[in-house]
């Protein structure tokens, strides 16, 4: 009597079974959606690069001679005309004293021709002649020894920052030097280098304008600082 009501109990539960699959058939399954929105998306692409001054200028001396002063400190502003060193002008300062010197003497022996007597009118010309030569030799003795006094203040150039400066107090400086006493560099506009992928470049070759076309159509260049902080400024 047990084994029938338990066979009686699994042909239910198999009824039931095949009474459901029946009732599911034809049925599409539900899932959830979404409906997609159009949206802009800005795609940007970094580049590690250096910065560097719209121009930058090398400091070098005119004259030969040992650094005195050191006028500036690197990273130091400075304009146009300022001093930046000074070196030992004392030979320069000797030379144009030498200079004036003859200048003086030159001047004397031309006042002296100019008056000597009729004598020997053509002697007299002659001599006025020569001495006024010496006294032009002399006169650009003294300019020259100015100039080189002048340059013993080794001015800036150009508005700009100063950059390292390799040689003080007490150096050997010439105009032959290998490294300069320091660089200038105007920063008023400044130049961001950066290399692109070699696959950047050709395909930019390949879209059948020039170079110059395709770099015009890049959008503005923003610069990201060390920190993570962005330049105010963007460039092109």
């Amino acid at each position: 009597m047990k084994s029938r009501i338990v066979l009686f109990a699994f042909c239910l539960a198999l009824l039931s079974s095949c009474g459901n699959k029946g009732n599911d058939t034809g049925k599409v399954p539900e899932y959830a959606v979404q409906e997609l929105q159009k949206s802009t998306a800005n795609l940007t692409t970094a580049y590690p690069a250096t910065i560097k001054g719209k121009q930058d200028v090398e400091i070098r001396p005119q004259v030969s001679g040992f650094i005195t002063k050191l006028c500036v400190d690197e990273g130091a502003t400075v304009r146009k005309g300022q001093v930046l060193f000074i070196v030992d002008p004392t030979q320069y300062e000797a030379a144009v004293r030498t200079a004036k010197a003859a200048v003086a003497t030159a001047e004397a022996a031309v006042s002296t021709q100019q008056m000597t007597s009729d004598y020997d009118l053509a002697m007299a010309e002659n001599s006025l002649a020569q001495t006024k030569a010496q006294l032009a030799q002399a006169k650009a003795q003294l300019t020259t020894a100015q100039q080189n006094l002048s340059f013993t203040q080794v001015k800036s150039p150009s508005d700009g920052v100063i950059n390292n400066i390799p040689y003080r107090v007490g150096a050997l400086v010439s105009p032959s030097i290998a490294t300069p006493m320091t660089t200038v560099s105007e920063i008023d506009e400044v130049y961001v280098y950066f290399s692109m992928t070699e696959k950047e470049l050709l395909a930019m070759t390949k879209s059948g304008s020039t170079i110059k076309e395709e770099i015009s159509k890049i959008p503005t260049i923003k610069l990201q600082l060390i920190d993570g902080s962005t330049y105010a400024m963007e460039g092109k």
